[in-house]
Order: structure tokens, then sequence, then C-alpha cells
């Protein structure tokens, strides 16, 4: 009896397993890395803005750098080269890059995946950051792409190899610094922040990179990155400073508004910038430091710090107060300067102008004009009187800060309007009807037909009416502060 035949297999046949990944393999991102990083990274690299903008920067740079490096004359074919990457290399990342940002957090808020974001593990400062970085790195590749050229250009001769390097690096300093205004302010529902703000700065950046780029300041600036001097290497680190903390108050702002309500965001944020302010007065007391800069960087510290605290909604819960409650009466009046919302952002924008105040005259400035004053006095009525308009209207303003850059901007719009008027008809005495405007103070000011004393006496009048008022509103909500406090003091008063 012959063996019966042996029966097919009755599953597929398993094929071999795949060989293992080799370690170290660079066909994806790091586990490490932040998921929000890597799904924007992901999403940017793709896009058909990055993709246009970085194809487009290559065959550019090529192309004209070719063609001036065949039509310029010898000894100043490395000039024009240098002009030429800089200018393409500015419009890349100052203008196109930082816009893409615009709808960074819009879009999450619109299509209501913030809330399914929160409620993971991601934060909403690793949220915008997330998306921030992801923008700059693809900047950053921008930045390495152009290096062939770079290298190309130093053949040419006459380069300042160093000063175009650090100039080259300050301006993607500077994209980053954008990027994250646009990215920080595109929490804001309003279209209006959202899309006039960084239309404004592009205009003026297309207005100003090509004088910069083909013209005398382009030298400048090389002379300026050289750090030769004094000047130029408090310059820089100035720009530093004062950029670092704009792009962080900026981003802070975004995160802010994506966050729970039970997050405190705003006690970091002032105590920086009164260490900022502190710092720039002690800056000020070394002898080769430029007085007028001190003044400048107090006032683009105290600019972005102010106007955050007095726009931030009133909603304080027991949980925000209650370390400061504990530490018994030193936390509590330290609160009254810390607590988020626009009440204890109004005191805490009086104890700033004092420290302001303070560390502009440390600089030991030789001598403080009138006019001088009144700039400071009228930049510091500029962003106090929206906020009493602000809070004046009440519970009908949904979106303080949109509200209150609406103001802001609606009253220099004004001024600009009603001073080309008066120079137009020769005629200023029109303008004190509307005095009661801050930013009116520096055009009259700078009138030299009107006494500068009487102007500062407006001035100083002006900011201490609005001042007052905007006190006296804060101090009602003081006791709604109070109650906040002995509700995060309960649990412990109960215990046995």
């Amino acid at each position: 009896m012959s063996e019966a035949a042996t029966p097919p297999a009755m599953s597929a046949i398993v094929p071999p397993p795949a060989p293992p990944a080799p370690a170290g393999r660079l066909d994806d991102f790091d586990d490490r890395l932040s998921p929000m990083l890597v799904k924007e990274l992901r999403q940017g690299l793709r896009a058909k803005t990055f993709v246009s903008v970085f194809l487009g920067l290559q065959a550019l740079l090529a192309f004209v750098l070719l063609i001036a490096a065949g039509a310029a004359a010898p000894e100043r074919a490395g000039s024009a080269i240098s002009s030429i990457i800089f200018f393409f290399f500015s419009l890349a990342v100052l203008v196109v890059q930082p816009l893409r940002g615009i709808g960074a957090l819009h879009t999450e808020i619109k299509g209501n995946t913030i809330d399914l974001m929160v409620l993971t593990r991601l934060s909403a400062w690793r949220i915008v950051l997330g998306k921030w970085v992801a923008i700059v790195s693809q900047s950053g590749l921008l930045l390495v792409a152009i290096a062939p050229y770079l290298i190309l250009r130093y053949f040419f001769g006459g380069m300042n190899l160093f000063a175009e390097l650090l100039l080259l690096a300050l301006i993607f300093f500077t994209s980053a610094v954008c990027t994250a205004v646009t990215v920080g302010i595109s929490a804001v529902s309003s279209i209006l922040v959202r899309g006039l703000a960084p239309l404004a700065g592009v205009l003026f950046l297309l207005g100003t990179i090509p004088a910069m780029a083909f013209g005398n300041d382009f030298q400048d600036l090389v002379a300026a990155c050289s750090l030769d001097t004094p000047v130029s290497r408090w310059g820089v680190l100035t720009y530093l400073l004062v950029g670092s903390y704009l792009a962080w108050s900026t981003l802070g702002l975004g995160a802010s508004m994506i966050a729970p309500m039970a997050e405190n965001h705003s006690t970091l944020r002032r105590l920086i910038a009164m260490g900022m302010v502190v710092l720039c007065g002690l800056i000020g007391r070394i002898d080769s430091v430029d007085d007028e800069l001190v003044v400048i960087m107090v006032v683009l510290v105290c600019i972005p710090a102010i106007s955050l605290a007095l726009t931030e909604p009133f909603f304080l819960l027991p949980p925000i107060t209650r370390p400061f409650a504990k530490r018994g009466a030193p936390g509590l009046v330290a609160g009254r300067f810390l607590y988020p919302g626009w009440p204890s952002g109004v005191l805490f924008t009086f104890a700033l102008t004092v420290l302001a105040t303070a560390a502009i005259w440390q600089a030991d400035l030789p001598y403080f004009d009138a006019d001088e004053i009144v700039a400071l006095l009228s930049v510091l009525g500029s962003l106090i009187f929206p906020a009493v308009v602000v809070t004046s209207l009440g519970d009908r303003v949904k979106n303080r800060f949109s509200a209150y850059l609406v103001v802001l901007t609606s009253s220099v719009i004004l001024v600009i309007v009603l001073t080309i008027l008066a120079e137009s008809m020769r005629q200023w005495n029109f303008l004190w009807i509307f005095s009661w405007l801050p930013p009116l103070h520096i055009p009259l000011v700078a009138n030299h037909r009107i006494s500068d004393s009487l102007v500062l006496t407006v001035s100083s009048t002006v900011c201490a009416i609005y001042g007052g008022i905007l006190l006296l509103q804060a101090l009602r909500k003081m006791p709604e502060i109070s109650h906040a406090e002995r509700a995060a003091l309960k649990p412990a008063a109960e215990e046995p």
C-alpha cells in the first residue's frame, strides 16, 4: 500500500523576518523630540511655501550672482555679491518665514484641537515652542543653504569674514524674533491684530531691506558687526538681550491665551520684566555704554510688559493665590503686583515705571531736556490710555488685548493725521483740542513755536489723570482678590 501524499501547508508561507534597523538611522526624528515639533516639521518641510522659497532662493542666488560676478568691476564684485546674498536671504527669512506663523495657533483654536492637546502631556508652552522652533528650523535650513555662496564671495576678496558672518547670524536672530511675534499673536482672535500688525511689519521691511542691502547702510552694518569698538559690542549685546526678551514675551502671550485658567503665566513674566529693567540700569553704570542706548533698552522692555499686564483677563482662582497667601503678609503684598489679571497689572505698571525711572537716572545722563521727558511721558500715557478705555467698557469687551491694540493703533493714526493737517495748514493751535491724546504730545513738543514747559505740564497732567482713573478702577477689584485669597486659605484653616 503506497504512502499517502503529504498535504499542502494550511497557511501561507511566512516571509523571513526583516533585518533589524541599523542603529542611528536618519530617516526619522528622534523620539526625544517634542511631538508638536515633529508634527510641525513634517508638515512645514512638505509645505509648498517652504519648498518654493528654498528652491527659489537657490535659483535666484545662482543666477544673479553669476551675472553680478561677470558684470561688476573686479574691485567691486565682492561687495556686490555680499549685497545680493544678504538681500535675498533677508527677504526669505524676515518676510516670508515669519508670515508662516500668522495662523500657527489660530488654526488649532479654530479646529478645536487645542483642548485635545492640552489634555495630553503637552503643556501650552510646549505647543507654542514646537510651532516656533519648527519655523525657525526651516529658516536655519535656508541659512545653511547659502553657505556655498558665502564661500564664493570669499574668493573675490575684500571680505570682512567675521563681520559678515555675524551680520548673517543677526539676520537669522531677527527672523526668529519676528517669527516669535507672529506665532505669539496668532492666538489672538481678532483678524485686525493677527493680520494688520504683521502686514505693517512687512511693508516696513520691504522698504528697509533694499535700502540696507544696496545702500551705504550695508557697509555701516558690517562695520558695526566687526565689534572693534565698545559701542558696537554693547550695541550687539543690547540687541540680543532686547530681542530675546521680546520673543519670549510674545511666545508667552500665545501660551497664556491657550493655557487653562488655572495656570499662572503672569508672575514669571512680570518678574523677568523687572529684572530686565534693573539689568538695564546696571549696564548704564558702565562708562563705555551710550546713555541713550540705556533709555532705548528700558523703553523696549517696558512697552510689552505694560501692554500685556494691562490687558490680562481678570479671572483669579484660589489655586493661583495659594502660593502667595501661604507666605503671609509679604506674599499677599507681592501678589497685589504679580497676580494674573489687569487689576494687579495696574499696580505692576506703577512699580515698573518707578524702576524704569530709577534705571534711566542711574545711567548718569548728562542732561535731560524737557522734550525727552515729554517723549517718555507720551509713551507711558499712550500705553495707559487704551487700558482706561477698555476697562471703562467693562464686560462688553470680549478680548481685552485685541481691543487695547485697536484703541492704541487708532489713537496713533489719528495723531498722525492731525499732525499732517496742522503742518499743511500751518495752524498748530487747534491741536490743543486733542491734547487728551498722549501720542500728540511728541509732535507738540517737536514744534519749536510751542513752549516746551507748557507741553511738559500738559503731558504730566494727562498721564496723572489717566493713571489715577486706572488705579481707581483697579482698586475696585481688590475685594475680589481678597476673596480668592481667603478661599485659598480655607482648606488649611479647616485641617485639625
